[in-house]
């Protein structure tokens, strides 16, 4: 064999990245497996469906049954029950179907969290990928959506969790592996939360490295520091940061420039607890002034199908959507990995031996200098896919009442110059609303054996407060005990919604336990962000695989 045959033979096989899919204002929803099957008034409406979730887990009411060897089983598409036909449909439809992998059952590095199912995946990436690309070739699928929820740093927000890197790890090389083995033109894409993906975070910067293996970003801009439909697009105020200035960090950092491969989240009716309800009008609202900021743009994604009645609210938003839908068909095409030409030795009289194949690094996204990092409250349980049920009660997000209007509000004491946020009121019982330095209405009473935690933005167990003597009566200070948190409800039905309040951190809510398959489990939910709601109790069934958990959650 000649040097020039191997060589070209080394170059196909470095060369094995898969050309990203261009695409542009999509409408995705979030299918609840444990759900009904949605409309066809609703397939109407969508561009992606993603198929929620495939988990290692068996659900359990007070902590899910992680598969200790890391076991992924075949999820059922809706009902609970396979549904081989809806995927046709879809396909016949021009629609794609995404497995979405993880959720918060999986569990999360929230202080409280009793799920640890991500722990016993770490270390098998290899054996995670294959088994995932199976699935999506089984099921005749379009792709695979990583969805891990409250990922934080070691011991971030008192957490104490300690495997940050091995996770960081996990995350990089499954997204890869998933880009070299899943078939051409398949998506690959992530789903994390908004206060996940601030400026210095680790999955983000891990993000910045493997850009060019992910079709496209899902944000879930609810439940955590970001309020879109409270304060708009431009605005912060109930939220904590301007979604776009958080949008935009991501289309600059990630993207280089180009908004068409982020895809900006919303949660339907699954998180009151937090604030992030969105209803149809409000969602195009803020569409329009995406559109505004962005000739071209990824779209939205919703949490979750069951809500969307009768394709209603994705209908309205769509209207929003299409004004530049086909836009991403002028802009540069992604960049593809590719191996770098490798130019042949000169031919000697004497045979030479081949060179050995070079090792091609993976071309990683130029690293942008991420603006300076904005103060970010612990995100509060957040209602994407339904967490799992608990007995226990859990504390809730503190109600923000909408800023009342006033004539010319005054400058009070209790709100610091500049600040906007949450501060305590008299003896923590309740909290008052501040932005920029000004009172925003009145005060905030928690519930009953709940005060107002100041460092985490939430009413929190009396137990886990202690309160500090300042101007404005008094400040409280996350306890130096780890208290419980308590698990939400298990509501009858499964919803993407938010998920309970977490002591010290927001976690998707619980979602229904689909029958054979793993759903995401319910997140702790955090005080100030709005929290996936609960799943629906997941119904036994005699399967070997985990049972679906939830996602978006409840509140």
């Amino acid at each position: 064999m000649s040097i020039t045959r191997l060589l070209n033979i080394l170059c196909v096989c470095v060369s094995f990245a898969n050309a990203l899919v261009k695409e542009d204002n999509r409408m995705v929803a979030f299918l609840g497996n444990w759900q009904a099957c949605p409309t066809a008034a609703q397939l109407d409406q969508y561009t992606h469906i993603m198929l929620s979730f495939a988990v290692s887990y068996t659900w359990s009411p007070s902590k899910n049954i992680c598969s200790p060897t890391c076991e992924i089983a075949t999820p059922p598409i809706c009902n609970n029950a396979p549904n081989p036909n809806l995927i046709n449909d879809l396909h016949a439809r021009g629609k794609k179907i995404v497995l979405s992998f993880g959720g918060a059952g999986m569990g999360g590095s929230w202080a409280g969290d009793v799920n640890d199912c991500w722990e016993y995946c770490f270390g098998r990436e290899t054996q995670v990928v294959d088994r995932l690309v199976q699935i999506v070739n089984e099921l005749n699928m379009d792709g695979v959506d990583i969805d891990y929820e409250y990922f934080y740093e070691n011991n971030q927000n008192g957490s104490g969790f300690t495997k940050g890197a091995q996770a960081i790890n996990f995350l990089k090389q499954v997204t890869t592996g998933l880009r070299s083995k899943l078939p051409a033109n398949a998506l690959v894409t992530h789903a994390p939360m908004d206060a996940d993906l601030v400026a210095g975070s680790d999955y983000l910067t891990m993000l910045q490295s493997v850009s060019s293996s992910i079709d496209f970003l899902m944000p879930q801009y609810y439940n955590g520091i970001t309020r879109p439909a409270r304060d708009g697009f431009f605005n912060a105020g109930v939220g904590t940061v301007k979604t776009s200035a958080h949008y935009q960090n991501l289309v600059t950092t990630l993207f280089n420039g180009q908004a068409d491969r982020l895809v900006l989240g919303f949660c339907i009716s699954d998180c009151a607890g937090t604030g992030s309800n969105t209803g149809a009008a409000a969602a195009k609202a803020v569409m329009d002034q995406v559109n505004t900021a962005y000739s071209c743009h990824g779209g939205a994604f919703f949490w979750v199908a069951a809500h969307d009645v009768n394709g209603q609210w994705s209908q309205t938003v769509n209207t929003a959507l299409q004004v530049n839908r086909g836009c991403s068909a002028s802009l540069p095409s992604p960049p593809t990995p590719v191996a770098p030409p490798v130019q042949a030795p000169t031919p000697v009289s004497a045979p030479v031996k081949p060179p050995s194949p070079v090792a091609v690094p993976t071309p990683v996204a130029a690293p942008v200098k991420p603006p300076s990092p904005v103060a970010v409250p612990t995100p509060v349980a957040t209602p994407v896919k339904p967490p799992s049920p608990v007995a226990v009660p859990t504390p809730v997000a503190a109600p923000v009442k909408p800023p009342s209007p006033v004539a010319s509000p005054t400058s009070v004491a209790c709100c610091p110059s500049g600040f906007t946020g949450l501060v305590p009121s008299s003896a923590c019982t309740g909290f008052i609303t501040c932005q920029n330095g000004v009172q925003i209405g009145g005060e905030v009473k928690c519930s009953t054996g709940l005060l107002f935690d100041g460092s985490k933005q939430v009413c929190n167990w009396a137990s886990q407060v202690t309160c500090i003597s300042n101007g404005c009566g008094q400040v409280p200070v996350a306890s130096p005990v780890k208290a419980p948190v308590p698990a939400p409800t298990p509501v009858a039905t499964p919803v993407k919604a938010p998920a309970p309040t977490p002591v010290a951190t927001p976690v998707k809510a619980p979602a229904p336990t689909p029958v054979a398959t793993p759903v995401k489990a319910p997140a702790p939910t955090p005080v100030a962000t709005p929290v996936k709601a609960p799943a629906p109790t997941p119904v036994a069934t005699p399967v070997k695989a985990p049972v679906r958990r939830w996602r978006k959650w409840n509140a």
